[in-house]
């Protein structure tokens, strides 16, 4: 079953205070970690316009009708089609062997937990076949029938930074301008 890797770059990063995107070298990472585990398609989900070109490989533009990720996403599976492996642009402690541990449920699909056991969606493997929201009101709303994946030993790997506290947490420096 073919699997497209959708890294989702496109935020604002308002409470981080800094692009997530293009912190520690996050998208760029990414692209290599899904090439490195065998996956022949990576789309770059940049937002507008203005941020294309921030980005090598497969880049689309939000379509201008879409507010909200909730919106997007759909939209980007119905098109794409397969199997999808969500991926946020800040999965700073994402490793191989994790993406290869989400990987290992692409014919059920599923929402890893965090090592706080907090569900994280923008981390999800969407199999072909799952039967979503058609318009959901959030990403969780739209990815409600996954199941819940307890990989504890990559939880750790599906942690959400959103803030330079964070980033403190896992000991990470917040990048010098």
């Amino acid at each position: 079953m073919a699997v497209t890797a959708l890294i989702l770059a496109g935020g604002k990063s308002r409470r981080m205070g800094g692009d997530k995107a293009l912190m520690f070298g996050s998208v760029a990472r990414l692209q290599q970690l899904v090439r490195e585990i065998g996956l022949s398609r990576c789309v770059v989900l940049c937002g507008d316009a203005s941020r294309q070109a921030l980005f090598n490989g497969e880049v689309m533009i939000d379509p201008p009708e879409t507010n909200g990720l909730h919106q997007l996403l759909p939209r980007i599976r119905d098109e794409i089609g397969g199997c999808l492996l969500l991926l946020p642009c800040d999965a700073f402690l994402i490793s191989k062997d994790a993406l290869v541990a989400l990987l290992s449920h692409r014919e059920t699909g599923g929402i890893p937990l965090d090592e706080h056991g907090v569900p994280q969606p923008l981390f999800a493997i969407i199999p072909e076949d799952a039967s979503l929201v058609r318009h959901p009101a959030s990403v969780q709303q739209w990815l409600e029938s996954l199941p819940l994946l307890d990989v504890k030993e990559h939880a750790s790997a599906y942690s959400n930074f959103n803030s330079p506290a964070d980033l403190e947490h896992h000991q990470l420096r917040f990048p010098e301008a």
